[in-house]
């Protein structure tokens, strides 16, 4: 058993948001920094199996794996570095790294990753360079059963992962936990795609005033410098404003998810106190 940021509780849907959204609104400033190193180093695995796709397509599928493997691992660091913010401890940007020194979480994230590389290689969904997606792929219903089956298996392992690191379950408590969404706390297994509908509303809500914001940068830099600068700065902005974007979502989206998973472990009956 290692340390325990969090106590398992019964929140609601609203608890939950509304305390991923007081993670956002409370701490967004000092965990930006953390948030966006969590970005790169997953963007490592991702340029990863590009190169070595690239180098070699025949092995693609192979490839996969150690990236889904690095990226829950690194996961499972941001989640119990999240789990400490909101139980309000004392933590650190090296927090970030717990999952890698622990064999239980390489462990955890094993079963899944191949699971994925499973999923991916076999529903035709693994495009390589210079091999896109054939046309047709979306209208075969073995892909749509692929990518139900991908989303439930995410939807399990993500609860695990995150009652591993923010609750301090076991790896075999956690597995039995997160298996309540499928019986007497299924109401947890839409909780994500709840979340996840919230955050697409919120992205196309935003998305008509930066596009504004952007076209009139645009607009007043094509009088002021040549096109190459204009592109250019709009360029720069444009990654500014998903930068930011991408950290109020990932702490918003996770915080919430976090608290969410505290469900699955508490009793029956027990009320949390996950955010006071």
């Amino acid at each position: 058993m290692h340390d325990t940021p969090l106590v398992p509780g019964r929140p609601s849907y609203r608890n939950a948001i509304s305390g991923g959204w007081r993670l956002l609104r409370q701490h967004c400033k000092p965990l930006a920094g953390t948030v966006i190193i969590f970005m790169i180093l997953l963007m490592i695995g991702f340029v990863a199996d590009g190169i070595l796709s690239a180098i070699s397509p025949g092995n693609a599928d192979l490839w996969r794996f150690p990236m889904y493997l690095w990226t829950y691992v690194i996961s499972i660091g941001f989640y119990h570095l999240l789990a400490k913010v909101i139980a309000g401890q004392d933590w650190a940007m090296g927090d970030l790294l717990w999952g890698i020194g622990r064999a239980e979480a390489w462990t955890l994230a094993l079963l899944p990753a191949a699971l994925a590389t499973i999923l991916v290689a076999f529903s035709g969904l693994s495009a390589t360079p210079g091999h896109p997606l054939p046309p047709d792929t979306f209208t075969r219903p073995d892909v749509w059963i692929a990518l139900l089956v991908s989303t439930l298996i995410g939807t399990f392992f993500g609860y695990v992962f995150m009652l591993y690191a923010a609750y301090g379950a076991t790896p075999k408590s956690a597995l039995k936990s997160a298996l309540h969404i499928f019986s007497n706390r299924l109401v947890w297994l839409f909780f994500p795609y709840m979340v996840t509908l919230i955050m697409v509303l919120a992205l196309i809500i935003a998305a008509i005033p930066v596009g504004l914001i952007l076209g009139l940068i645009g607009f007043l830099l094509k009088l002021m410098a040549t096109p190459l600068v204009a592109k250019f700065v709009v360029g720069v902005v444009f990654l500014v404003i998903f930068v930011v974007l991408m950290i109020a979502i990932l702490i918003w989206v996770y915080g919430s998810l976090i608290i969410a998973s505290g469900a699955l472990a508490a009793p029956d009956g027990q009320e949390g106190r996950l955010i006071t």
